[in-house]
């Protein structure tokens, strides 16, 4: 019903925590990885239809809770719910590092990076970091960008689609098997890496990237918004651009406030509960239409499952 909580397999988390069934409807909104605004929220979070707001960054709750209408409900990262429900652990044959390789999103790209340099530092670690193995995401496959990225020598894997239900599973099982993991950025797989036991590090310029498109967002340049995003980065860039990576009472307790680790699981899943039951019925009839689609996409026919997808897209 909304991209927020079903992409990155947050919607198969969501139900497999409230015990709900694979084809419930989920009418909530909320982030989708780890924000780096606290101010307020985007336009599409403002003008979603859902009243509940979903969180996990301790310090994006307080703040929206002080200047948004909405409920906002302060949970765990759905992906260590699930990782820890089921049992998901790092391979005790676990070894090398997986290079993180930044990526582009729709209307934006990186400009002007250095990637030869890059890469060559990246070849030039100890032998305790290699094998190296570079991970992309769909957005650069999709571009084509990984027949550039070949010339680097390096294995290239990626978790693939992220609207697939399995796309949690993949992730896990692919930093599994890995002792380190890096990029230049620090996106959100650097909370999810150092949660696991991953032990990640932060190498090399951080990119330029520039929004030629995005609505959400200021077009050119972008840069940090807000005091929220200059603390995420300032902080990222401080404790993890030591190489080898250590552990550190800091470390722990900035990837646990930013992921919700403190966070009663019970008492967040009551008031996901409660607000569930206020939003379906405040949702009738797009419960309806989603449960129909639903239904059409199990049991009939691929070319019915597209008129009724493209009638559903012409509604908004």
């Amino acid at each position: 019903m909304y991209w927020p909580v079903e992409l990155y397999s947050f919607g198969k988390c969501y139900r497999d925590w409230l015990n709900l069934p694979s084809w419930a409807p989920l009418p909530l909104y909320g982030d989708h990885g780890v924000n780096v605004r606290s101010g307020g929220l985007a336009k599409h979070e403002e003008e979603a239809k859902p009243n509940t707001f979903l969180t996990w960054d301790k310090r994006r709750a307080e703040s929206l809770r002080k200047e948004v209408k909405k409920k906002i409900i302060h949970i765990r990262h759905p992906w260590v719910t699930y990782r820890r429900k089921h049992g998901l652990k790092l391979k005790k044959e676990a070894r090398g590092t997986l290079i993180f390789y930044s990526h582009s999103n729709a209307g934006i790209e990186i400009l002007d990076h250095d990637w030869n340099k890059y890469f060559l530092e990246l070849k030039a670690l100890p032998d305790e970091f290699h094998p190296l193995v570079i991970c992309m995401h769909r957005h650069d496959i999709q571009k084509g960008y990984h027949k550039t990225v070949k010339k680097y020598g390096l294995p290239i894997i990626s978790a693939g689609e992220t609207s697939s239900p399995y796309f949690v599973d993949r992730f896990y099982d692919m930093i599994s098997r890995f002792t380190f993991a890096t990029s230049n950025s620090g996106g959100s797989e650097l909370f999810y890496c150092e949660e696991f036991g991953v032990r990640y590090f932060i190498k090399g310029e951080k990119p330029k990237y520039f929004n030629f498109t995005d609505e959400q967002i200021k077009k050119g340049v972008m840069q940090p918004e807000n005091s929220h995003a200059k603390y995420l980065e300032n902080t990222k860039r401080r404790l993890f651009t030591q190489c080898p990576p250590l552990q550190s009472e800091e470390k722990i307790r900035f990837v646990s406030e930013t992921l919700g680790l403190d966070i009663d699981p019970q008492v967040s899943r009551n008031l996901m509960q409660q607000s569930l039951r206020s939003e379906y019925l405040r949702h009738p009839s797009e419960i309806l239409i989603n449960l129909f689609l639903t239904f059409c996409r199990l049991y009939l026919p691929l070319g019915f499952l597209k008129l009724a997808k493209q009638f559903n897209e012409n509604r908004h």
